[in-house]
């Protein structure tokens, strides 16, 4: 799965010349917390509400509140803005993303291809995404967590001839490692509302169900 797979194309963006206060109404009005900035319509910085709001005059001021609002309105988007912040190509694999948004504590990217701005995408936009490809969201499902010991060979092979006797898809496959010692749990989501007889099954031919809901 790629960035494009999941970002956003109809990306709201401002000059870098709009006034603070314009931008927060528009993030405001569109129900979005960060704003990709434009000069001349080339994408050049980012603006988020917390930026707007850390710009503004602390309330221990000694300025009057007239002198506040000229100060304010004269503040513009390119004032505060982090420009040249990281960015992600819609090429790019999703976990790659995730993995940056971790490491640099970030929730968005905007997406650049050849220098133009196409797109961006959020945290909102990946876990959606992965929801979506998890399977999470579909009706009549249920998720089955396996723990799983020694060599893989063979291991998902035999797991699907078994559900697939008791005609039940499988929607998604999860392995996620346990310990250094080769554990691991696999979660399985597979499209049955009653999964029992094929649970039991399972356990019968040696898998460790360890949960079903």
């Amino acid at each position: 799965m790629r960035i494009r797979d999941c970002m956003k194309t109809d990306v709201i963006r401002v000059d870098v010349n709009t006034p603070i206060m314009a931008a927060l109404e528009t993030m405001k009005h569109n129900n979005i917390k960060r704003l990709p900035v434009t000069r001349n319509g080339k994408f050049v910085g980012l603006v988020t509400r917390a930026m707007i709001r850390d710009a503004s005059p602390s309330e221990a001021t000694s300025l009057s509140v007239y002198e506040l609002n000229y100060l304010i309105s004269k503040m513009t988007v390119g004032d505060i803005m982090v420009g040249k912040p990281m960015t992600v190509s819609p090429d790019m694999p999703v976990e790659e993303a995730i993995w940056l948004g971790k490491k640099h504590g970030i929730g968005a990217f905007p997406v650049l291809e050849n220098g133009e701005l196409v797109g961006i995408i959020t945290e909102s936009d990946i876990s959606g995404m992965v929801i979506k490809a998890l399977g999470v969201d579909e009706r009549d499902s249920t998720r089955i967590t396996i723990h799983a010991t020694g060599k893989r060979i063979g291991f998902i092979k035999n797991l699907v001839e078994i559900l697939d006797s008791h005609d039940i898809p499988i929607l998604s496959i999860m392995s996620i490692p346990k310990s250094d010692k080769g554990d691991w749990f696999l979660i399985l989501r597979v499209k049955a509302k009653d999964a029992g007889e094929a649970t039991e099954d399972l356990k019968r031919k040696g898998f460790q169900v360890t949960d079903i809901s």
